[in-house]
């Protein structure tokens, strides 16, 4: 439709003056034939009264001829200079009209076409329409396939679109193509290196490519994605896969200890996890040796009990995230202990443990005033951005402190 609108105004203001000449034009040819019919009545008139001085003896025979002659060069002359000037009407270019439309309408088509949006609105109609679906048609298969083949011969010109390539990235997935899948996420990483999920799921992608095993590259990649967020459930995950390949099970606790922490316990990935730290625990106890109590091991040092509530003044949705995080009262921000819920949970009783830690030998165990914050995320990602509501507790000193802290989300950060 644009295209067309785009097309359709061109070619109008190329028309338009030629269709203003033509008019000029036409009311110069009537100007033309007035002009001509004046000029043959002023000779008539002139010619009748020259015969008339020549029968009244006034002028003579050959007088009379030498100035009816000069009457008609005169009137000749006129009628010259008429139709010089109206085959200069004529020709004053309306037969480049056709060549100019035609040139403009194929120049148009084929700029939008490069620069344009059609691609992308072809693209946008495809995934309405396969949303509109039900998940048994079996049109959907076909569209999928011409949705992936638009995607990339469209991302080849918009190489900056991430959308693109995380969905060409999730239809490789599918297709348990992983290879082509890591390659699509490193494209998109080239658009925004620092994009905490993008970063997790190139990394996992990435070690099922390399066939479950932690290279340089694998490892490379996870280190980068935890540096940006530590709270990534599968960063963590990856990350006590690469501590029990190290046989670090209790630091491989740790980590899906922090993973599990942010799932439903009625999940798939929570019950995997679970699986994983039973093993961790495991070689462990064989480890220390059979009389060791692993349930003694694990045991919580440190609890705080936190009353969260978000204020009604507070916009939010019930799928919107909410981290909730011990940390130091002054110094590096990394939290001692973390938890992420959401706000359809609200208002709860969330409790924060040394078993809650992101970085192992960095819990609620090594410092002794903290402070407590809940942030309410409207991006998703942990870390804090300006305009979030959050609320923060008093300095808690951890050899003194019991009792409950009390928390209500209504402060929006600057």
């Amino acid at each position: 439709m644009m295209l067309w609108i785009l097309i359709l105004t061109a070619l109008g203001f190329l028309a338009y003056p030629f269709i203003a000449e033509q008019r000029q034009s036409t009311v110069s040819l009537d100007e033309q034939k007035n002009r001509k019919n004046t000029n043959v009545r002023l000779f008539k008139e002139q010619q009748d009264q020259l015969q008339q001085q020549q029968n009244r003896g006034e002028i003579d025979a050959e007088q009379y001829q030498r100035l009816v002659m000069d009457a008609q060069r005169l009137l000749l002359a006129n009628t010259e200079l008429d139709v010089i000037g109206g085959s200069t009407i004529a020709g004053t270019g309306r037969w480049l009209l056709p060549l100019l439309l035609t040139g403009t309408f194929a120049s148009t088509w084929a700029i939008y076409s490069d620069i344009g949006a059609a691609e992308d609105e072809k693209i946008a109609a495809l995934m309405n329409k396969i949303a509109t679906l039900e998940a048994q048609s079996t049109d959907i298969p076909e569209l999928n396939q011409e949705l992936v083949s638009t995607i990339k011969d469209r991302v080849k010109k918009r190489t900056s679109n991430i959308y693109y390539w995380v969905i060409l990235a999730q239809a490789a997935i599918a297709e348990n193509n992983i290879l082509a899948a890591s390659n699509y996420f490193a494209s998109a990483l080239e658009v925004e290196p620092q994009d905490s999920q993008l970063l997790a799921q190139y990394a996992e992608t990435l070690f099922l490519v390399d066939g479950n095993k932690f290279t340089q590259r694998v490892r490379v990649a996870v280190d980068k994605a935890f540096a940006a967020d530590s709270n990534n459930q599968t960063v963590l995950g990856l990350k006590g896969i690469e501590a029990f390949a190290d046989k670090n099970f209790v630091l491989a606790e740790t980590y899906w200890l922090g993973a599990q922490s942010q799932v439903n316990p009625e999940s798939v990935v929570f019950k995997g996890l679970q699986v994983g730290i039973d093993r961790a625990r495991e070689f462990v106890e064989d480890h220390l040796g059979s009389g060791t109590d692993v349930s003694q091991l694990s045991a919580v040092q440190v609890e705080l009990r936190i009353d969260l509530s978000l204020d009604v003044k507070v916009p939010s949705r019930p799928d919107q995230r909410v981290f909730i995080a011990a940390v130091r009262e002054s110094g590096p921000p990394m939290p001692l202990a973390a938890k992420k819920i959401l706000v359809s949970q609200l208002p709860m009783r969330v409790v924060l443990t040394d078993k809650d830690a992101i970085i192992p030998g960095q819990d609620l165990t090594t410092e002794t005033k903290i402070k407590v914050v809940a942030r309410l995320s409207n991006s998703g990602s942990a870390t804090p951005q300006s305009g979030e509501w959050e609320a923060t507790s008093e300095s808690i000193d951890l050899q003194a402190f019991e009792g409950e802290i009390i928390l209500v989300i209504d402060r929006q950060r600057p």
